[in-house]
């Protein structure tokens, strides 16, 4: 992931990490984790212009010094914030842009108004990590969120979390066949 600053610079290290050339035949999706809209298009726009078709915002972190800044699940704390985000990211995004998302910060039930807000964009795929910040990533996974996901809304939904082994993967793909 890339978190982009106001400086509008990536660094050396970054610029190994993202550029093209060292994806062979992948199809990567470099993952942005900030809190602002400028940020955000700029760097979209720097990867796109790279070749890049599309980003993915990072609304899943739940490490306390990504989220102390409002970043990552932290930004999940603050709709309207992260609305105005959402209106002026799509309004004038120059690449396709994915969004990988908890359930909310402290409380599953914080998914329903989340997923209404996505269901507004046109996301190129919604990640969900059926678990709150406050899980990290200990607790099990609550699947029904990710199964609300999956029967509402209009663009593709992958499942991040709980698949630690291969028959867990087998299970997923049994149960889950889109």
């Amino acid at each position: 992931f890339l978190s982009p600053s106001q400086h509008h610079v990536f660094t050396r290290r970054e610029l190994r990490d993202i550029l093209p050339e060292q994806d062979g035949d992948l199809d990567a999706v470099p993952q942005l984790l900030t809190r602002s809209g400028a940020d955000f298009l700029w760097a979209a726009g720097e990867l796109a212009r790279m070749g890049y078709r599309e980003v993915n915002l990072n609304l899943g972190c739940p490490s306390g010094t990504v989220t102390a800044k409002g970043k990552g699940s932290g930004f999940l704390a603050h709709p309207d914030k992260l609305r105005a985000f959402l209106d002026e990211v799509f309004e004038k995004t120059p690449i396709t842009v994915s969004i990988k998302t908890r359930l909310g910060m402290d409380d599953p039930e914080e998914f329903g108004p989340l997923l209404e807000l996505y269901r507004q964009y046109s996301i190129g795929e919604l990640t969900v990590h059926p678990r709150v910040r406050a899980d990290l990533y200990r607790r099990p996974v609550r699947m029904g969120y990710f199964e609300k996901a999956l029967a509402e809304c209009p663009f593709p939904v992958a499942l991040s979390g709980g698949v630690g082994v291969a028959g867990d993967a087998k299970r997923m793909e049994t149960a889950y066949p889109t």
